[in-house]
């Protein structure tokens, strides 16, 4: 019997650093969900076991239902619990600092624009306020059809064209609340000019471009040459136009964004006191119906939970980043002697990210080679697979570097002597095996040791098993390649059992770059997870806190689509129900997405197997099969299944 506990599984795998009280390990190994539990207590004791879904079960019951692997699980109730802990800081940091405004958070849309996503945002927002923030037309439709939360905003940023901007003014007819942000000094004709021609009166935000940088992989967002919003002089520029306009009234809110997942709170800070230097310094210029204050995105997500500065984590809490707005606003108009702004925050990647969990599973294993006992060599064997022996059989505690230093030469020797035709192939596989072997023995002496010297780094890579993932990271979790964004990586099930392999995962694309090989370390990230031993059976891994931005970046790579998603939310009775189902991209879908026609697809596959026919090259028997599977084939799932 194992002696690994699914204790050791969770501080493994740092669930209770990265998953805010959503997820723990069951005594049966299996991972299990708390929707509703993050905020109830850190300790496993404060959470309560009957709302709490076991996810390899879950998972189960969803294939029964029809759901293909790899699937998108959306844990509803975990959304309505970080929106709720999101108002719930904000309330507190109001209440300690007798702030005289309110927190009206908004979500913006881009962060993840699946209609079920963004409906549910506007419902479990509706008694907190929340509202939508539009950074386009598009966004600006979706956002005027569904948010009808009674004063809630609608935040309008972006490029603006006449149509845009009359869009948003005439949503005002409708009992909306739209704020057209001016991201560029030219918009100002623009709204003014839409403005005086419906006879509407604007509410009208300008966005500053502050000097302060902020931090982490976003920081061109912010800074002077960041691509939005109005220098100091546009700002004076902008009040005294509209002030020429008789619409200085219509100015209600100053915005600024220093760039998304901000590392450090020291970049908020500094943000912070620049901003509210600019607001003051508005209302001084008359601007004295300014009273909205949108701090713009940037609150992080702790990726790795590690609580440091690093670009897939942050040193601060979501108490602390509230406590230092609502502070810094007191603060600031206090000494002005003027009224203390509403605060907007656009922070929808704390919002979303931690609801959606991405499963899929192992269809192959490439392991690491080495062998248990290396080769013997015989007399006539080369001098250099001798030479790899001898080195193999002196590894000792004392003797690892130099032993590891003569293997590396006789692989490379070896590998020279083949090329110039003085080894054979037989000799070539076996200083393969020989120089495998003695890495393996290196890498058991090191884990005795507990530790591993630098010069040892490119170790762990022989010793690495590569684990094929039956997903696509170009579509669902396009960051970890593209930005190098390290998502929590872990198994969903036999988590009572020793991990005792080494590995990295790649994907069903056939480019090099679809592949996981930054994970959670204890400090720092990682080159390799810890995973089970792959003997055939069903083995299922996760992705987590991919519901911010990876669905709407994903791209079509090898024309994989979309997966299977689905909502899941907590029942009355201890259970759960499936509140929506989507259906994942078939392969006809993807083939129209690149203009190609299904049915001339079929037709000139039928042509071909009629030609075929002719000149004897297949039977009427594969000829049809070959049809069948073809139709088959364009109706299916872009992933591998077990029926195919």
């Amino acid at each position: 019997m194992s002696e690994w506990t699914p204790q050791q599984s969770a501080d493994l795998y740092r669930i209770a650093d990265w998953g805010e009280g959503f997820f723990s390990v069951s005594p049966q190994g299996d991972l299990r969900v708390h929707p509703r539990g993050a905020y109830a207590g850190s300790s496993a004791a404060a959470i309560e076991p009957e709302r709490s879904i076991d996810l390899p079960h879950l998972v189960g019951e969803l294939e029964r239902r029809g759901l293909r692997r790899p699937m998108l699980i959306r844990f509803s109730d975990i959304l309505a619990t970080r929106i709720e802990h999101l108002a719930g800081c904000f309330a507190e940091a109001i209440e300690e600092n007798e702030y005289g405004g309110r927190w009206r958070g908004v979500y913006p849309i881009k962060v993840n624009q699946q209609a079920h996503v963004v409906e549910e945002v506007v419902g479990f927002g509706k008694p907190f306020g929340v509202g939508l923030e539009a950074g386009s037309k598009p966004e600006l439709l979706i956002a005027l059809a569904l948010l009808d939360t009674e004063d809630a905003l609608l935040v309008c940023n972006g490029y603006k064209d006449r149509a845009y901007v009359e869009t948003a003014l005439l949503a005002q007819r409708l009992g909306r609340t739209p704020v057209i942000v001016v991201d560029r000094y030219n918009e100002i004709d623009v709204i003014v000019k839409a403005a005086a021609s419906l006879g509407i009166r604007p509410h009208i935000g300008l966005r500053a471009r502050l000097s302060t940088v902020g931090a982490g992989r976003w920081i061109e967002s912010s800074g002077e040459h960041s691509k939005f919003g109005l220098s100091a002089g546009e700002l004076v520029g902008a009040v005294e136009r509209l002030r020429s306009e008789d619409m200085l009234d219509c100015i209600e809110l100053l915005h600024f964004h220093i760039g998304s997942q901000i590392t450090s709170i020291r970049a908020h800070k500094d943000a912070l006191r620049e901003a509210m230097r600019i607001y003051v310094g508005l209302h001084r210029l008359g601007a004295d119906s300014l009273h909205l204050l949108d701090v713009g995105g940037g609150l992080g997500v702790d990726y790795m939970g590690g609580g440091t500065d690093d670009p897939s984590s942050m040193n601060y809490s979501t108490q602390e980043y509230a406590n230092d707005i609502v502070y810094a606003a007191s603060q600031a108009c206090a000494d002005a002697g003027i009224p203390e702004p509403d605060i907007i925050t656009e922070s929808g990647r704390a919002m979303v990210a931690h609801h959606s969990v991405l499963v899929f599973d192992v269809i192959g294993v490439n392991r690491d080679q080495s062998p248990a006992h290396p080769p013997s060599c015989d007399d006539d064997d080369h001098a250099v697979l001798h030479a790899l022996r001898e080195a193999v059989e002196s590894i000792a505690p004392e003797t690892l570097s130099e032993c590891y230093h003569d293997l590396l030469h006789g692989r490379d020797e070896a590998a020279s002597l083949f090329s110039l035709g003085y080894l054979d192939l037989r000799g070539r596989a076996k200083s393969e095996s020989l120089f495998h072997a003695g890495c393996r023995r290196i890498g058991e002496v090191l884990a005795q040791l507990g530790e591993t010297p630098e010069e040892f780094d490119d170790l762990t890579a022989l010793l690495t098993d590569t684990y094929f993932g039956n997903f696509s990271i170009f579509q669902s979790a396009p960051d970890a390649w593209a930005v190098k964004q390290v998502f929590p990586v872990m198994p969903i099930h036999r988590l009572d059992e020793t991990p005792s392999r080494n590995g990295t995962i790649v994907d069903l694309t056939c480019d090099s770059d679809g592949r996981l090989d930054r994970f959670i370390g204890e400090h720092e990230e990682q080159p390799t997870l810890r995973l089970h031993p792959w003997n055939g059976a069903p083995y299922f891994l996760a992705v987590f806190l991919v519901g911010a931005y990876q669905e709407i970046l994903g791209d079509l790579h090898n024309l994989f689509g979309d997966t299977d998603a689905v909502h899941v939310r907590l029942d009355d009775d201890a259970g759960y129900e499936v509140e929506h189902f989507v259906v994942g991209d078939a392969v006809s879908e993807v083939l129209d997405y690149v203009q190609y026609d299904r049915r001339a697809l079929s037709e000139r596959v039928r042509r071909t197997i009629e030609r075929a026919l002719r000149e004897g090259r297949i039977s009427l028997e594969d000829s049809a099969l070959l049809r069948k599977r073809y139709d088959q084939g364009l109706d299916g799932y872009t992933y591998l299944s077990d029926e195919s």
